[in-house]
């Protein structure tokens, strides 16, 4: 029988050796253990103009929603100027691949082609989807991992949605205008 002062050595040494492999990150070596990151790649698959126009006519809701397969859908209005403005719209990734909170930006574009409306705010109401995809999945045990999506309107700050677990649940997206970026870039990181 083994004595108290083996057993009490044997148990803290196994201790010791188990705080080392979470700690070091070598507990993601394990089978059903996830080293969780949020997705990887972000596409836009959709743009439609709904209707343009002035802002008191055409802007008459704005949403957004995130279904399954990480599908997005946005609603929203940007002026542009002019009724007939080109669109465009484009994602980026902004934070390093295999990061366990994972930074996107959406950009919407507007191209006027005519000359300022002096008697309103002219412009397009407009619905954008978009999808992301890759990063890992959860195991059975999950590590902390999330995401959040900038959305930005020619080039200036237009709101944010986010998703997170583990210590990621509470980052959100910029709640304050003190708090919001008054520009964005492609390397900013997080």
């Amino acid at each position: 029988m083994p004595s108290a002062a083996r057993t009490a050595a044997l148990t803290a040494v196994a201790f010791a050796l188990g705080m080392f492999v979470v700690t070091s990150g070598g507990i993601y070596a394990l089978p059903l253990v996830s080293d969780d990151t949020g997705p990887t790649v972000i596409e836009v698959t959709a743009l439609e103009r709904l209707d343009a126009g002035c802002r008191d006519d055409v802007a008459t809701y704005a949403s957004s929603r995130s279904g399954p397969n990480g599908t997005h859908a946005r609603t929203s209005f940007v002026e542009t100027g002019a009724r007939d403005a080109a669109l465009s719209a484009w994602a980026e990734r902004t934070s390093p691949v295999g990061a366990d909170y994972s930074t996107f930006r959406v950009n919407v574009e507007s191209d006027r082609a005519g000359p300022a409306n002096e008697s309103c705010e002219v412009g397009v109401q407009y619905r954008l989807e978009y999808r992301t995809s890759g990063g890992t999945d959860d195991g059975l045990v999950a590590d902390a991992s999330g995401y959040s999506v900038t959305h930005v309107e020619n080039g200036a700050y237009e709101g944010c949605s986010s998703t997170g677990s583990g210590r990621y649940a509470d980052v959100g997206c910029p709640r304050s205008p003190g708090e919001r970026p008054p520009r964005t870039w492609a390397n900013a990181t997080v």
